[in-house]
């Protein structure tokens, strides 16, 4: 948006998720801090926290003692303020699990293996089940903020829609935001499986405090999630990391999308697993493996 349409509200959301998205992270932390890593006014980080905290979003935890100074308060994010779903759609099934706002995992995943079909629509369907399941075991007060969705494929956005291209599976510009949001009334953020992955391996595990990283993942699909300067690296057509499809051999193994040679014909699981059955007679591998 251009410097001169930003309004107060504009910056009121910027200031509340910056402030949030450093509570998630690095929490519990006090209000000193919290203006050193975003750079904000101590005004309005006294302002919003107030805000945040009336509304139950943000708790104080205890305090902080200082060398020689007054003792400041730690503030975090209130794990008990709502759960979010993640949901993984894989090309062998569909798992579903909650958090608290600590990413906690809360109760057992729900999880479907072996979908008989590929159709979208199939497809959709089964994701508004098991998110509707985990709803239902919510408690008293309980309440869900969002979903985020792992794909196959790429992800698009097409008039605030989330669109998914998955040839690998038949998918061709096919609308899953909207559906999924409409069918459960809530908040849904789709995006590639390697980028949901990439994107929790900075905030939480291998790539924290990294600048430059590239996560792969290896499974049905081949793919990676690329992240420069801490941020994900998307490419202009959000293909950046759609490598599994990269010509590696001209006129090699044939794979599943039609081409020859593909790197996914070679590393991919299906491919693998033929592989190994190929060159040990006495590996009996189960049509309904789950990979």
């Amino acid at each position: 948006m251009p410097p001169d349409r930003v309004t107060t509200r504009d910056l009121r959301r910027a200031h509340r998720g910056a402030l949030l998205r450093r509570l998630l992270l690095g929490g519990p932390v006090n209000r000193v801090v919290l203006g050193e890593m975003t750079g904000l006014s101590s005004g309005t980080i006294t302002n919003v926290v107030a805000e945040l905290i009336d509304e139950g979003l943000v708790v104080a935890t205890g305090m902080e003692q200082s060398d020689g100074g007054r003792p400041r308060v730690q503030l975090e994010i209130n794990p008990d303020f709502g759960i979010v779903v993640g949901v993984a759609v894989g090309e062998t099934g569909i798992r579903a699990e909650r958090f608290d706002l600590a990413m906690n995992q809360v109760g057992r995943p729900v999880i479907r293996t072996q979908p008989l079909t590929n159709d979208p629509q199939a497809r959709i369907g089964e994701i508004v089940e098991a998110v509707s399941r985990i709803r239902a075991d919510l408690g008293p007060g309980q309440r869900l903020l969002g979903i985020g969705v792992a794909v196959p494929g790429q992800v698009t956005q097409a008039e605030r829609e989330a669109v998914v291209h998955a040839p690998g599976i038949g998918w061709k510009g096919v609308p899953f935001a909207g559906p999924l949001a409409a069918a459960l009334d809530a908040p849904v953020f789709v995006d590639n499986g390697a980028n949901t992955l990439g994107q929790a391996e900075m905030w939480f595990d291998a790539g924290r405090g990294s600048r430059h990283v590239v996560v792969v993942l290896l499974g049905t699909g081949v793919g990676a999630a690329i992240f420069t300067d801490g941020g994900l690296y998307r490419g202009v057509s959000s293909s950046a990391g759609e490598w599994g499809h990269t010509c590696l051999i001209p006129g090699g193994r044939t794979c599943r999308c039609g081409a020859r040679g593909c790197l996914e014909a070679y590393v991919g699981t299906e491919s693998l697993l033929e592989q190994w059955a190929a060159s040990d007679p006495n590996v009996d591998i189960p049509d309904d493996h789950d990979a």
